[in-house]
């Protein structure tokens, strides 16, 4: 089993729009890069998901998280709906991107005008197992507005690990 991201940290962009992946999360990324160990670039490589327009963060993957997902999408049905969203998603609005010697990110021009991650501003790096959410602290993505109501309806006193229940109703 890969390894999972854990925790939230705060990131600023530097002048050249360079990030510095902290080494715990950093960790993580090596281990998800087959290449990584045989190669001796010393370069980590990610892929950044920025989706469409309305996304105002950007997902960073393992390689081997993206291969996963690559791998699952192409068992739908070649030319349905669904795969073709997935790989415009996946595919199309997405990068790859690696992290240099110093364990630093550099994003793309486009993706920092994008999301508003101008030199100095810092940003949220929040694990979400096997990838990174990246957002502005003021302006956080959409679906976690959504899962907070959602564990509001459920009250105080909720476990949400009873979800795992179902997992083994499965098996």
């Amino acid at each position: 089993m890969a390894r999972k991201f854990r925790g939230t940290e705060s990131v600023k962009v530097d002048g050249k729009g360079r990030m510095s992946i902290p080494a715990r999360l950093r960790k993580v990324f090596d281990a998800g890069d087959p290449a990584f160990s045989t190669s001796n670039t010393g370069r980590t490589q990610v892929v950044a998901v920025y989706g469409p327009d309305w996304w105002n963060w950007i997902e960073l993957y393992t390689i081997d998280a993206i291969e996963e997902i690559d791998e699952q999408i192409d068992g739908l049905t070649r030319g349905s709906r669904e795969r073709r969203w997935l790989e415009q998603l996946m595919n199309g609005q997405s990068t790859d991107l690696e992290i240099d010697r110093e364990g630093r990110l550099v994003l793309p021009l486009k993706l920092r005008e994008k999301l508003g991650f101008e030199a100095g501003v810092e940003t949220l790096f929040a694990s979400h197992g096997d990838y990174i959410k990246v957002y502005l602290p003021e302006s956080p993505p959409k679906d976690i507005a959504e899962i907070e109501e959602f564990a509001a309806e459920k009250g105080e006193g909720f476990d949400p690990r009873e979800f795992l229940a179902q997992v083994a109703d499965k098996e």
